[in-house]
């Protein structure tokens, strides 16, 4: 329905998919479970908030593509970070990558090929290496995934949906947050449903 919705072609997420399933070795996802089950996650959106982060309590750090790019930039290192590639410009080595192929990020899938530890992931029926837990944003994406994992508590940073605005650590052309197109709202607003249905289903 989200695909119909907004134009995206689902033979593209095929190919990036099969790409993708190609480039990334075999990675055991018990690590990420046994890093995220009962524990206490911070997700980290790239929103206009962002730089008023200095300091994360909790006890696992997920950050969601180009908010890595400031949190490493203050010295702060997520422990796992949900991209698609498109705004993430610095790559900690010990991070744990859960990466989406999409139809709209096949040529920066060889990024992949300089990480250790990746989770490929998909928004089409998965197959060989890939996987699918839901959510359609990095950010959403994130939420679902600490979820599904297991978390005990999660919290959010700088997942701004009222501000009209995307942060300027969304993608690393931006010099300054910029007004939400249309499109871009939309997605947002598909983000924010799905995070409310996560947050408020109690297992």
């Amino acid at each position: 329905m989200i695909r119909s919705w907004l134009g995206f072609n689902e033979r593209d997420d095929y190919i990036s998919a099969s790409i993708l399933n190609y480039m990334v070795r075999d990675y055991d996802e018990s690590e990420l479970r046994d890093l995220i089950k009962g524990r206490e996650v911070a997700i980290i959106g790239a929103g206009p908030n962002l730089i008023n982060i200095n300091k994360i309590e909790e006890e696992i750090i997920i950050a969601s593509d180009g908010a890595t790019n400031y949190l490493v930039n203050i010295g702060i290192i997520p422990d796992v970070i949900v991209t698609d590639l498109d705004g993430i410009q610095v790559f900690p080595r010990q991070a744990i990558y859960v990466v989406l192929a999409h139809g709209d990020n096949i040529e920066l899938l060889i990024k992949v090929k300089e990480l250790d530890k990746v989770i490929p992931t998909v928004q089409v029926l998965p197959f060989g290496r890939l996987k699918l837990y839901g959510g359609f944003t990095d950010g959403d994406r994130a939420v679902v995934l600490a979820k599904y994992m297991g978390a005990r508590k999660i919290k959010l940073y700088a997942m701004d949906f009222d501000s009209g605005l995307v942060g300027r650590f969304s993608k690393p052309y931006y010099q300054k947050d910029v007004p939400a197109s249309m499109i871009k709202r939309k997605k947002l607003e598909i983000a924010r449903m799905i995070i409310e249905q996560v947050l408020n289903c109690n297992e």
